[in-house]
């Protein structure tokens, strides 16, 4: 698929523009973003893992490395990962986890563990931090369902799942262009213009930047059709507790009916003219559902020697809407 140039990300506002009142009229809007979530409720998140809500949380202060691993259920290139000092401003704690890659050596490590017992819906909050100098990052961090569950990564790299077996969707960097997006996997994809079918990308903007040099927050949800014949499921993504709004339209909510866009080929390309999109079939079974995270660096072609650090603090996955920290204190 093509990739745009990259822009610099506006961060301090959400780009809306007018469109005919005709348009208004037929969109089927997303549900309104939360204005706070769990996280107003526990300063610097501390405590938060005492909520009712909440799945799983991984903050790296409890214990060594080692510790740290135990928590997960597959650790790959443990020799890449290392504990920091360097957390985001207003953080309960005073340790993030450093992923090094260097090339030549080899493609990145991941952490990965099952959310069990599986559910129909998740939010996955994580601050991260790329060193400026880092190289484009092929795949990063996943969340998705695989039945039955594993306690490792499966594959399944261009090819459509069944509906019975698995799906996922990575918060991606998108290489190069250093832009936010999906990158999906279920049973309704297109072809890709290989013939293959390899994840589905939907935002297509890049104004959307990954700003590199600072810490972000990255919230992603996903929630399961329901039930297993209907298209209804639906995904989001907020950046530092934004949505992402062009042309009128929310283009980081997807479900039936929003936004309204056109397919070419395996990328949706956002348009208010365009036909609404049709939600998400992730499943056609209700065995399936929502039952894994896994916090992969991927990094591939990077010239020998090339240096990329990588900073992951504060995950946190919960069954609503989290949102970013309240500062506890600032650094």
């Amino acid at each position: 698929m093509s990739r745009l140039a990259d822009i610099s990300f506006l961060a301090a506002s959400i780009l809306v523009y007018p469109v005919s009142p005709a348009i208004a009229l037929e969109r089927i809007s997303p549900p309104a973003s939360p204005v706070v979530g769990l996280a107003s409720k526990y300063l610097g998140d501390k405590g938060i893992e005492k909520d009712p809500a909440v799945v799983f949380v991984e903050d790296f202060e409890t214990g060594d490395l080692e510790a740290a691993w135990s928590r997960w259920e597959s650790v790959q290139s443990r020799e890449i990962m290392s504990l920091s000092a360097d957390v985001p401003a207003g953080s309960g704690g005073a340790r993030s986890l450093l992923m090094t890659h260097i090339g030549g050596q080899s493609t990145g490590g991941h952490l990965y563990r099952r959310l069990l017992p599986g559910y129909e819906k998740l939010h996955l909050r994580f601050y991260v931090k790329f060193d400026p100098a880092c190289y484009p990052i092929h795949h990063f961090v996943h969340l998705g369902g695989y039945n039955p569950p594993t306690a490792w990564p499966q594959g399944g790299a261009g090819t459509r799942p069944k509906g019975d077996e698995r799906f996922s969707t990575g918060v991606e960097p998108y290489g190069s262009e250093w832009r936010w997006d999906f990158y999906s996997y279920w049973m309704g994809m297109r072809s890709s213009p290989d013939g293959g079918s390899w994840g589905h990308d939907f935002i297509n903007d890049t104004a959307l930047a990954v700003v590199r040099g600072r810490w972000i927050c990255i919230e992603l949800m996903m929630k399961m059709n329901d039930p297993p014949t209907e298209s209804n499921g639906e995904q989001a993504l907020w950046i530092d507790g934004r949505p992402w709004a062009r042309d009128g339209q929310t283009l980081s909510f997807l479900g039936p009916g929003f936004p309204r866009g056109k397919w070419v080929w395996d990328s949706f390309l956002p348009d208010p003219n365009g036909k609404p999109f049709e939600g998400f079939r992730w499943r056609s079974t209700d065995d399936l559902n929502l039952n894994f995270l896994w916090l992969l660096l991927y990094i591939t072609k990077a010239p020998p020697g090339c240096v990329s650090k990588v900073w992951f603090d504060d995950i946190v996955v919960a069954r609503e809407y989290i949102g970013p920290m309240t500062p506890r204190r600032l650094r």
